[in-house]
C-alpha cells in the first residue's frame, strides 16, 4: 500500500520589504519620542531658572524695599547726607557686555536684623557669662549700602571663570554708625567706604542681577503753587532731561545731579521704583565666551536668557 505525504510548507519569515517598513516605523516613533522628551526637557529647564532668577528677585527686592520703608531722614539747615544713590560708570561685568546700569544706594535705616536680630535684646553676656558679641549695644540707626559688582563672589577679585554680577548688602551696626560719625557725614558713600571695609562673603544677597536700577519719584511744588510728580532714574546712560548721575537727600533738601538749588530741593520722595534683570547661569556662561557682535545681538540674548522684576516702594514721610 503506497503513502502519500504531504510536502512540507517553507517556513515563511518577513520580507527585505517589511523589515525597511518597520523599521522606518520604529524611527519614526524614536525622532517623536525623542523631540517630545526635548521640548520637555527644554521647558523644564527654562522654567527652572525662572524659578531661579524669581526667588534671587524676591531676596534682593525684599530687603531693599524693607529697609528703605525704614528709611531715616532728619531735615534741617544743614549739609548732611541721609541717602545717597549714585551709578558705576566702569563698565561693570565681561569686556563684551557690561552691565547698562548699576545702580548703588548707601542710606540710613532702622533695619530688623541689625545685631544679628538681637536688637531690643539687651543681652550683653552669653550663657557663659562671656562677652555676645552680636549683643544689642544701643542706638536704632544703621548705614546700609547695596552695590553692583563683577566679581568672584568667594574670593572677591576678578576672575574670567569665576566671576559674576553679585549684589552685596553690607549693614553698618548702630554702634559704628554712631562712634565712627557716618551719622552726620556732608560726604556719605566716603565715610561708609572708610569704616565699613570693601565687601565680602557675608554680605552677598544675590547673584546674577546684570542691572539694577532706582527711580526715585518726587512731588514738588512748583512757583505759581501746583504741586507735580515727577520721576527720576539714577542711570549711566544718558535718556532725557530727568536722568540723573546722583541723587542724595540731604538736611538741607534734595540734591539731584548736586544742584543744591533745583526745584526740587523741597520736595518729598513718594516712593522708589527699584528694577534689577537676573541672568540664568546658562546666560552668564554664554556671555563670558560669546562676544555680543551687535546690539540687535545682545537684546536677542537677553529676551532668551534674562529675567525682569520691579517693585515700588513707598517711603515713610518725616
Amino acid at each position: 500500500m503506497k503513502q502519500f505525504s504531504q510536502p512540507r510548507k517553507s517556513a515563511k519569515g518577513f520580507t527585505l520589504a517589511e523589515l525597511l517598513v518597520a523599521m522606518a516605523v520604529t524611527l519614526i516613533l524614536v525622532m517623536l519620542t525623542l523631540s517630545i522628551t526635548g521640548t520637555a526637557m527644554d521647558s523644564w529647564r527654562a522654567a527652572r531658572q525662572e524659578i531661579r532668577a524669581a526667588g534671587q528677585a524676591k531676596i534682593m527686592l525684599n530687603a531693599i524695599g524693607r529697609d528703605l520703608e525704614s528709611l531715616v531722614s532728619r531735615l534741617g539747615n544743614n549739609r548732611n547726607q541721609w541717602l545717597v544713590a549714585t551709578t558705576n560708570d566702569a563698565n561693570l561685568g565681561p569686556q563684551s557686555a557690561p552691565s547698562p546700569n548699576a545702580s548703588r544706594l548707601v542710606f540710613f535705616t532702622s533695619a530688623a536684623d541689625r545685631y544679628d536680630g538681637n536688637a531690643g535684646s539687651g543681652t550683653r553676656l552669653g550663657g557663659d557669662n562671656t562677652a555676645n558679641p552680636n549683643a544689642d549695644l544701643g542706638g536704632d540707626v544703621s548705614a546700609v549700602s547695596y552695590a553692583l559688582d563683577y566679581v568672584d563672589p568667594v574670593w572677591g577679585s576678578q576672575s574670567q571663570v569665576f566671576s559674576t554680577f553679585v549684589l552685596y548688602r553690607n549693614l553698618m551696626e548702630p554702634n559704628i554708625t554712631y562712634q565712627s560719625q557716618v551719622l552726620g557725614s556732608e560726604n556719605l558713600v566716603q565715610a561708609f567706604d572708610a569704616n565699613a571695609g570693601p565687601n565680602d562673603l557675608n554680605d552677598l544677597i544675590c547673584e546674577n542681577v546684570y542691572e539694577f536700577t532706582a527711580t526715585f519719584v518726587i512731588n514738588y511744588r512748583t512757583i505759581d503753587g501746583q504741586v507735580r510728580t515727577v520721576r527720576m532714574p539714577v542711570m549711566s546712560t544718558p535718556g532725557g532731561e530727568r536722568v540723573l548721575r546722583s541723587f542724595a537727600i540731604t538736611g538741607s533738601g534734595l540734591e539731584p545731579n548736586q544742584r543744591t538749588g533745583s526745584e526740587f530741593a523741597a520736595g518729598r520722595i513718594a516712593s522708589v521704583e527699584l528694577s534689577i534683570t537676573v541672568l540664568s547661569d546658562e546666560g552668564i556662561a554664554v556671555m563670558k565666551r560669546t562676544p555680543f557682535q551687535s546690539p540687535a545681538a545682545r537684546n536677542q540674548f537677553l529676551e532668551k536668557h534674562s529675567f525682569r522684576y520691579t517693585r515700588s516702594v513707598i517711603i515713610p514721610q518725616n
